[in-house]
């Protein structure tokens, strides 16, 4: 435990620490239900995704803040792996979407319920209405963030 106090904390081990408990118990979650070929990289394809009709890989690649091409080679990953499978862009033919197979549904469901458990363990340790309250001063950092950032940043 760090017995510094908040203030004297720099912010990025604030985000990254808790971030990466959560990444650390999705990652066993997964292992322990048959998914252990889901790694942490994959994370954000799941969480970025439209789970009903798909997304670009470019679209992904952006909320998750990598280069297409990286995001590209992830999502051939979990394609040969049957976790997602691309389609051709309704909206424009000469793009393609990735879409969740039943198995990327699966792992859907499983993170969903596995992050679930470890906000309710976390509202133990700190209280409900702290958890809440934390959850809702990172929603409004984050949509003040986005609000400001510069077109194509």
């Amino acid at each position: 435990m760090d017995a510094r106090p908040p203030e004297r904390r720099r912010i990025g081990e604030l985000l990254r620490n808790p971030n990466a408990e959560r990444m650390r118990h999705v990652e066993r979650g997964f292992a322990a239900a048959g998914h252990a070929d889901l790694r942490p990289p994959h994370f954000p394809i799941l969480e970025y995704i439209d789970r009903e009709r798909g997304s670009r890989v470019s679209y992904l690649a952006a909320h998750a803040n990598i280069t297409t091409q990286a995001m590209g080679e992830l999502v051939t990953y979990l394609e040969a792996r049957g976790y997602v499978e691309r389609a051709p862009d309704p909206a424009d033919g000469r793009a393609k979407l990735v879409r969740l197979t039943p198995r990327g549904h699966d792992a859907y469901t499983i993170a969903t319920r596995l992050v679930s458990e470890l906000e309710a363990t976390w509202a133990s340790y700190i209280g409900e209405e702290r958890m809440q309250a934390l959850k809702h001063l990172l929603a409004d950092l984050w949509d003040e963030i986005e609000r400001r950032r510069e077109p194509h940043a």
